[in-house]
């Protein structure tokens, strides 16, 4: 219980981190009469925002599909409220030319896509010069916005989506590279979060496994299924102090210490040849604690008692001094006499 209460902030910090982690996505929505699908994206960091209401319009796949060079221009509108969103690949060349590419071609917004990988990005500019010409909004997103074109094309013109802002747009470069930030930290907090777990777990493995594979001290009771020592040969009484050892053999306690001492490297069951656990060889028995504890006791008792009793030892064997010295004195008077 304690191990859980220790981990819950790590739980709460992982749950604060990924709800933290969804506001900042825009997302690429598609709506029939059957479902809705939803792709995650992050808003450039150039260009003007989307609007707070959202964009929709035709999706349709651009030639060159990088954009890297001038694109050919999106199909003429039947009417003047259709929006044509761009759909270009995110390899070959920098992100703001892309978009600016796309401006020129007529296309009204563009959504840049990660090539074989969910991963995001943040579209950054890398020639100030061409970020000040952007003038539509632009998303990076990963691969399965263009996989899910694919499937469900039935026209020229493409697939009517509708582009969603994030709750919290942050427009300005710094500011997103800050967000970024963050959300790589959460990253890296949930990693150590899983980290933690899978090595609380292996310690908890490690000493579970040491305490059942330890040798256990034990006090025999009549009626025990173990009878006899095979090192001494002898019956086990009641109230012997044995040792189970973790092969599961009971030897007397004072036989298997003696029969240890004789191996000089690994220690082996005398009966099986098993390698065993030594691990708690120097617990002692509750019995064996007291019986040590009431021999302090006595030590110090005895301690008391000489330390009261010092002035009389000392007058006693000044009075046995003095009655030595008074014989010797006298010794030499009788000799005389």
């Amino acid at each position: 219980m304690n191990l859980w209460l220790q981990l819950l902030p790590f739980v709460v910090t992982t749950a604060f981190c990924k709800v933290t982690l969804a506001e900042i996505f825009a997302y690429v929505a598609y709506n029939d009469s059957s479902k809705c699908v939803a792709y995650k994206a992050l808003p450039a960091c150039f260009g003007p925002r989307l609007p707070a209401e959202g964009l929709t319009g035709y999706l349709v796949r651009v030639i060159p599909p990088n954009a890297c060079h001038a694109i050919e221009n999106p199909p003429a509108p039947r009417q003047a409220s259709e929006t044509y969103i761009a759909l270009i690949q995110g390899y070959g060349c920098s992100f703001v030319k892309k978009v600016l590419h796309a401006q020129q071609a007529g296309y009204q917004t563009a959504v840049v896509y990660n090539v074989d990988s969910e991963e995001l990005s943040t579209m950054m500019a890398d020639d100030k010069e061409i970020q000040q010409l952007i003038e539509i909004p632009s998303l990076f997103t990963g691969q399965s916005v263009s996989l899910h074109l694919q499937r469900t094309l039935q026209c020229a013109k493409g697939v009517y989506v509708r582009l969603l802002p994030p709750k919290l747009y942050l427009s300005a470069c710094q500011e997103n590279t800050k967000m970024l930030e963050k959300t790589f930290t959460t990253k890296d907090c949930r990693d150590l979060f899983y980290i933690t777990i899978a090595n609380t777990l292996i310690i908890v493995g490690l000493i579970w496994y040491k305490r059942a594979h330890r040798t256990k001290l034990h006090t025999y009771k009549k009626g025990d299924k173990h009878e006899t020592c095979v090192i001494c040969m002898a019956g086990y009484k009641e109230g012997d102090h044995l040792k189970i050892l973790s092969c599961s053999h009971a030897y007397h306690s004072v036989c298997i210490d003696t029969w240890f001492r004789t191996l000089p490297g690994k220690k082996t069951c005398p009966f099986c040849k098993q390698s065993v656990n030594t691990y708690g060889q120097g617990d002692l028995l509750p019995e064996q604690a007291g019986e040590d504890a009431n021999e302090e006791e006595w030590d110090q008792e005895d301690d008391a008692f000489r330390e009261g009793h010092e002035d009389e030892y000392a007058e006693e064997e000044k009075d046995d001094a003095s009655s030595v010295e008074g014989e010797r004195f006298d010794a030499p008077e009788n000799n005389i006499t």
